[in-house]
């Protein structure tokens, strides 16, 4: 049983690789996000695959793996992809590779963008190390508790966003982390790309066009003195938020991570 993760562009047909090329060419069944993007894409390469298999895999597969693993077991070369980039970052891809892997399967891949690099390449900031986190959280405090544990780390960190949460979200950064030093980055390898960077502080909802695809890039301000915590006091609150996760609970285990008021925190969790 082999699988092969095959990337697809992000935005530009010219990062087509002649692997990639050959990858649809021979293959004789596909996994794909949303068969119809698939379709599409071939048509744009003008590869005429009307005998092809095309099977859609997403978020709502994760409970059918037995069914594609004996499709894939059934098939001379399967592979998987995503509408975009690789079918293992921010997809659902890497449970069925686990499952695939398991019981013994093959994984190859055809390696192609990634919005993440590209991302970081543009930004300027430190590249090593650094550390990707997907797709933020929706609520305020989980994106609070979210951007803590990246802060601690001290790494430049990279999120995904989306279009209509991107203002909500670099609003909440700029009172947490005025400090940080912010790369947004938009529509990656495609006609109306951008990457716009500034301290968070100097965020206004005009610097940012909220439409397209986003990567978020965070240089943290360095750890203040006594930041970090591993007493028993610090595992009593982070025990006390895991077993009801509210604002007020979330509140103190940030006061004591940041040496900042209880009560300034709780008042911006709740904000709207």
């Amino acid at each position: 049983m082999k699988l092969t993760l095959v990337t697809t562009p992000i935005g530009n047909l010219g990062d087509i690789t002649e692997n990639m090329r050959q990858a649809f060419v021979s293959c004789d069944l596909v996994l794909a996000e949303d068969t119809r993007v698939f379709r599409s894409l071939l048509s744009k390469l003008e590869i005429e695959r009307s005998d092809l298999k095309v099977v859609s895999f997403n978020d709502h597969s994760q409970d059918r793996l037995k069914y594609f693993l004996d499709l894939i077991r059934s098939a001379q070369h399967p592979i998987l992809v995503s509408d975009a980039g690789s079918p293992i970052i921010s997809d659902p891809g890497h449970i069925l590779v686990k499952e695939l892997i398991n019981e013994g399967g093959e994984v190859t891949s055809v390696a192609g963008p990634s919005a993440v690099t590209v991302a970081l390449e543009l930004s300027g900031m430190a590249p090593n190390p650094f550390c990707f986190y997907g797709f933020l959280p929706r609520k305020k405090g989980e994106i609070s508790a979210k951007f803590q544990q990246a802060y601690q780390t001290n790494v430049t960190s990279l999120f995904f966003e989306s279009p209509h949460r991107i203002h909500g979200t670099l609003e909440q950064l700029s009172q947490e982390f005025p400090e940080a030093q912010v790369s947004v980055c938009r529509e990656l390898t495609k006609k109306f790309e951008e990457c716009v960077r500034f301290k968070a502080q100097e965020f206004k909802t005009d610097l940012i066009n909220a439409k397209g695809e986003f990567v978020l890039v965070v240089s943290w301000p360095k750890l203040e003195a006594g930041a970090t915590a591993s007493n028993e006091e610090f595992e009593k609150l982070a025990q006390n938020y895991l077993g009801k996760q509210t604002p007020k609970n979330l509140a103190k285990l940030l006061s004591k991570i940041t040496n900042r008021k209880t009560q300034e925190i709780y008042q911006e969790l709740t904000s709207k």
